[in-house]
């Protein structure tokens, strides 16, 4: 019991747990987080509250002053800012409608909205309400359902914003893991462990594959084969009982007003990674490889550098084209970077949460109550179930990481012996995918309400169908990824049996939806459940970053 209430025992666990718990239960995360770094302040100072408060203004200014940490707060912004140029422009409908382009019959259309996924890759919250309202039509006119829209777009969105190395997501994913790393005393750089932990991102690669395998077969099973049957014994455009909602659009103009700046963003940022990692490795370099290099660079200035040109950019083409008057360029670009206000609100707040539990030494005590009874082969399994319980729960991806990256990187490290090891990298990937999976999962998230407004579908009938796809995704990339991964698997291995995996569960289970009256047979349970449906909010601002949760 001494142990269990010590200050260097389980009250070190009491900043984590209070983040979490007062998430819950008040739906609110920057209240939840500045309790739980008073919490793990007053643990620090060992009860003491004047120092505890000197030790959470020290923190506080270490954070703010930060010259990495300033970077990636300019690099959100004006990422942010870029998208809602080119979005405002026209530039990045007209992107969309090229890919819509291709599309041929209901396969097609799927197909489309899937390949559109991947085009706007550098922000979840655009290609949520891009994507879905840009596909919209065409799914219509081919007979698939917006529920299944909803889900292509949902299963689009953060896993690719969260592996893309060039989005609004890596930034905050990076900052983190360098945060948690340095506290380890360990050299290694955010970014290099980002890089090196991409081929263990099973749910994220895995959700992107089977979206695949379901678009290319047209097959679909449980909620969401009902859905697709009854769309496509519709007599109308639209299935009634799933749509909901309006959807404002902005009428394409040019792609290049898009194309141009994100290969202005991509191009100087690797141009940028690649001279500095060289100049870092030295003349001394022998043959390195590309991660290598990427990873020895400076890579917040780099992206501060290509962000900064690309919203240059996306300013200077959309008024030398018409599209925007100069005054409309800043407007258009403060719409958006409203939406990045709240996140970086709860990142500050991350941060310095996870320099205060760094200081409580919570993962230490942990390490050493799991020895002897956690192999750790088995702790990245336990932190993507931890991760996905918190993410749902709260609705809020980026809460997740900043909640529980401080405490899982040093438990990993001390455990898995190495700043480099495959335990550290299962584990820093499983926080990054169960909060992804956490977040799909979630009726009250972010990206579920987006992708629903986008795609026009009511909220409840998008989850619904989603969430068995989401649930058996995620159990793929537990038993025949993370868990292998953590046993010392190649992820590589692991990456291609869930694949096949994926592919094979959509052929062995699901059907290609009739298109006669027999599929009228399900109408009447499913209108039923939208009696009581919540619609997504008609409030032409999207919900803040921080998740569906206040603030």
């Amino acid at each position: 019991m001494t142990t269990i209430l010590s200050w260097d025992g389980g009250l070190t666990l009491l900043a984590p747990l209070v983040a979490v718990g007062l998430a819950l239960l008040t739906r609110r995360v920057v209240p939840s987080l500045g309790a739980a770094i008073v919490v793990g302040a007053v643990v620090a100072a060992r009860g003491s509250i004047p120092t505890a408060l000197a030790h959470i203004a020290e923190v506080i200014f270490e954070v703010t002053t930060s010259t990495d940490n300033l970077k990636v707060s300019a690099f959100s912004v004006l990422v942010a800012a870029t998208v809602g140029v080119m979005g405002a422009s026209g530039g990045t409908a007209a992107m969309v409608a090229r890919v819509e382009g291709l599309a041929r019959g209901r396969r097609g259309a799927m197909a489309a909205s899937w390949l559109a996924g991947g085009v706007v890759f550098f922000d979840d919250y655009a290609n949520c309400l891009v994507v879905g309202g840009a596909m919209g039509p065409l799914c219509d006119r081919n007979r698939v359902s917006r529920a299944k829209l909803a889900y292509i777009v949902d299963a689009t969105a953060a896993p690719i914003a969260s592996l893309a190395i060039l989005s609004t997501w890596v930034g905050y994913e990076v900052s983190l893991l360098g945060e948690a790393l340095a506290g380890t005393g360990s050299s290694a750089a955010g970014f290099s462990v980002f890089l090196t932990a991409l081929p263990y991102r099973f749910y994220c690669v895995l959700t992107l594959a089977f979206v695949g395998a379901i678009a290319l077969s047209g097959r679909d099973f449980g909620p969401m084969y009902a859905a697709e049957a009854r769309q496509r014994a519709s007599t109308s455009g639209v299935s009634t009982s799933d749509v909901s909602g309006t959807q404002a659009s902005i009428a394409p103009t040019s792609a290049w007003l898009a194309v141009v700046p994100i290969l202005a963003l991509v191009g100087i940022t690797f141009g940028g990674l690649w001279r500095s990692g060289w100049r870092a490795l030295g003349p001394d370099a022998v043959d390195p490889r590309l991660f290598e290099v990427l990873g020895a660079a400076d890579a917040f200035q780099s992206m501060l550098d290509g962000s900064l040109a690309a919203l240059i950019v996306a300013g200077v083409l959309a008024v030398a084209s018409g599209s925007l008057r100069v005054g409309e360029v800043p407007r258009a670009a403060w719409s958006s970077i409203r939406t990045v206000a709240a996140a970086l609100v709860v990142l500050y707040l991350a941060w310095t949460l996870g320099g205060i539990i760094k200081d409580t030494e919570a993962a230490g005590f942990i390490a050493s109550g799991l020895q002897g009874w956690l192999p750790p082969a088995l702790l990245p399994a336990l932190v993507f179930l931890l991760a996905v319980v918190t993410s749902f729960s709260t609705g809020s991806s980026f809460f997740t990481m900043g909640a529980l990256i401080p405490l899982v990187i040093p438990l990993a490290v001390e455990l898995g012996q190495g700043s480099t090891s495959p335990i550290l990298l299962a584990s820093a990937a499983a926080v990054l995918d169960g909060a992804v999976l956490g977040d799909h999962a979630s009726p009250i998230s972010d990206t579920t309400i987006l992708s629903s407004l986008g795609s026009r579908c009511d909220v409840v009938t998008h989850v619904r169908t989603q969430l068995p796809y989401v649930l058996v995704v995620g159990l793929v990339a537990l038993l025949m990824g993370t868990i292998p991964a953590g046993l010392g698997w190649s992820p590589w291995l692991g990456l291609g049996l869930g694949s096949l995996a994926c592919v094979g569960l959509v052929l062995s289970l699901g059907r290609v939806p009739p298109t006669d009256d027999r599929a009228t047979d399900d109408r009447a349970t499913d209108d039923r459940a939208t009696d009581d449906r919540a619609s997504p909010s008609s409030d032409p601002e999207p919900p803040l970053r921080s998740g569906a949760l206040e603030l």
